[in-house]
């Protein structure tokens, strides 16, 4: 049943009446076995990816659904299908699955109580819409072209001799109408896993739900590696000058070189705080080698020139005027394959 039918349904369905369940307060386990839960997560929405702090705001649906024979109605008691077929149940007379977010970097916050519903079976399903923060690891070394994953983990309090989860495949999706800024959402999947928090200790069972996501790359192309690939191209006009005229040689390259600094203060807002280099970063670092090579090579030429032999100067300013620019292009061509293409 997918989330809008429930909404839909649990409105229109009447609340239990006292006594209409008998208690069952206790796991349904039969014969000692684990309770199969199936999991599903449905993301209607994100609120934002932060970067800088491996986060994400999400709103979501969570459905957890389970067999418990002690809820199922006599033959005789049993509706026919439809509407009626579902009944609500109070969840604190029954047993369900005890889970937490795993990964909410603080308290989830609860649209509502969470609905408890039952069928004449006794499948027994509980679905809550919840909003929080969730980390998530992100590999920014591709940064602004990276692809991360965003996940959810849900924890149980119990362990997999109580609980054994599985997935819920048709309630794994996001809803076609999320959007978040900046990035383009692709397609979720989910898995199950178990974790041990304390080493030799009882394994927990673990949902984790993932929707890959790419970033929207044409902002900092366009403001910040265009601009950055331009400055450093500027400095390259110092090699077209009279070797014998210093002055104007020596002033575009440390024009250059100051713009680059200035600029690389005016996008710091914009770039990531890793405690590694990112893509942009080493492009922008191979930028300021190329200007600084380029006052390195004025300065070769005016030492020539001043010696008296202008001839060696013309030289070096013909290789540096035609090696610049493919050295500049084949090292920002590196760069940019060096990055790996997929993160997470």
């Amino acid at each position: 049943m997918g989330p809008l039918a429930m909404v839909v349904l649990s409105l229109m369905l009447p609340a239990p009446a006292p006594g209409a369940d008998a208690d069952a307060s206790g796991p349904p386990s039969a014969g000692g076995a684990p309770v199969a839960v199936e999991v599903g997560f449905y993301a209607l929405d994100f609120a934002r990816v932060t970067a800088r702090e491996e986060s994400f705001d999400l709103t979501g649906y969570l459905e957890l659904s389970w067999h418990d024979p002690r809820l199922a109605l006599p033959e005789g008691d049993r509706p026919a299908s439809g509407p009626g077929a579902w009944r609500r149940v109070d969840p604190s007379r029954i047993w369900t699955p005890r889970v937490f977010f795993e990964n909410a970097l603080e308290p989830p916050r609860e649209h509502g109580a969470p609905v408890v519903e039952a069928d004449a079976d006794g499948r027994v399903t509980s679905w809550s819409v919840v909003s929080g923060k969730f980390s998530s690891p992100m590999d920014l070394r591709p940064f602004p072209f990276d692809r991360q994953r965003l996940r959810v983990r849900v924890g149980s309090f119990e362990d997999e001799s109580v609980v054994r989860f599985a997935v819920k495949p048709e309630l794994v999706i996001v809803e076609p109408d999320a959007f978040v800024t900046d990035w383009a959402i692709g397609e979720p999947s989910a898995r199950i896993d178990s974790h041990q928090y304390v080493p030799g200790q009882p394994s927990y069972p673990r949902f984790e739900y993932a929707v890959a996501v790419g970033r929207r790359s044409t902002f900092y192309v366009w403001r910040i590696m265009v601009p950055l690939t331009l400055l450093v191209a500027v400095s390259w006009s110092a090699f077209w000058f009279e070797p014998t005229g210093l002055q104007p040689q020596i002033s575009t390259c440390t024009a250059a070189l100051i713009s680059l600094v200035a600029f690389n203060f005016a996008i710091d807002f914009a770039l990531p705080k890793v405690a590694y280099l990112t893509l942009i970063d080493r492009h922008a670092l191979i930028g300021f080698a190329f200007v600084a090579s380029a006052a390195a090579a004025v300065t070769m030429i005016h030492v020539a020139v001043t010696n008296g032999r202008l001839p060696l100067a013309r030289s070096i300013q013909r290789v540096a005027r035609w090696a610049f620019p493919p050295a500049y292009l084949m090292s920002t061509a590196l760069n940019l394959a060096s990055a790996p293409v997929l993160s997470g």
